[in-house]
């Protein structure tokens, strides 16, 4: 059984369009902070200590390691990024995610991949 899973590539993890449709699935789940990072962290986790492998959109393993959500979200562990985001499930970000939070937008995408319910960017 193959245990990979193959994420997009990081312009559309970064654009606009995908970070509308996380904000719509974060306010459809009623993610809170610490709710975000227990989703990410078991999904991802999980998975990996499963034998999975998670794949950016050049095809390259992501080191995943226990810290890695916290290293997504910069070590703010109050996780208030997944709060924030909350405002463009009604309108659509005006600017691209800065780069700094690709691997934030990865986790985000597999983890949603590995729940069965991949976000949908047209």
């Amino acid at each position: 059984m193959d245990r990979t899973i193959c994420l997009l590539a990081a312009e559309a993890l970064l654009s606009p369009t995908f970070k509308r449709a996380l904000a719509e699935r974060l306010v459809e789940d009623k993610m809170t902070r610490m709710g975000g990072f227990i989703f990410l962290m078991s999904h991802i986790l999980d998975f990996i200590d499963e034998g999975g492998r998670i794949l950016n959109g050049h095809g390259a393993a992501i080191y995943i390691h226990p810290d890695v959500v916290e290293e997504a979200y910069g070590y703010e562990l109050s996780f208030s990024w997944t709060t924030d985001i909350k405002a463009f499930a009604t309108k659509t970000p005006d600017r691209k995610t800065p780069g700094k939070h690709l691997l934030r937008m990865q986790l985000w995408q597999a983890a949603y991949i590995l729940a069965g319910r991949p976000l949908a960017v047209v």
